[in-house]
């Protein structure tokens, strides 16, 4: 919102995952109030996806990462934004389009695979030995399926 006050002729585009723009969804309603046209994208992927990475890769079990979202665009929509709602990546391009175009400020919800990356961890040995204790650990305790889910998210595109 600053740097939008600061520079009004100029584009800001905010990206956020899900958890972080809950957290500061209070800022998000001043948008309205001050009238910045500022785009916000939320990777809506229903977990605090970077706790859930350090958890593994420190050869824990995630738990207490899971997040309830509400439909973020449908709650856009009732403060008074443009609210976009994306579940296929074929129409993300459409709705990154109609946002910046939009004259006012604007939220395109992007609902994304909990297991997809946000972005490539820093991988060192001690990294990739704690996510190995996780995938023992997950195994064991009956979370199989996510190490499937996992595999087959990140490795066979």
């Amino acid at each position: 919102m600053g740097a939008q006050a600061a520079f009004p002729d100029r584009p800001v585009i905010s990206f956020s995952g899900d958890g972080g723009f809950a957290m500061l969804v209070g800022d998000f309603l001043t948008l309205t109030l001050a009238g910045l046209p500022v785009e916000v994208v939320v990777r809506n992927n229903g977990t605090l996806g970077f706790v859930e990475m350090e958890m593994k890769a420190s050869g824990c079990l995630d738990a207490g990462t899971e997040l309830r979202n509400p439909d973020f665009a449908r709650m856009a929509e009732a403060a008074g934004v443009l609210g976009l709602r994306v579940e296929d990546p074929a129409e993300v391009e459409t709705a990154l389009r109609r946002a910046l175009a939009h004259d006012g400020p604007a939220l395109v919800d992007v609902v994304t695979n909990r297991q997809e990356l946000a972005s490539p961890p820093k991988t060192t040995m001690e990294r990739a030995k704690g996510f190995g204790i996780y995938l023992a650990r997950a195994v064991i305790s009956g979370r199989g399926d996510e190490i499937v889910e996992l595999a087959r998210t990140t490795l066979f595109r």
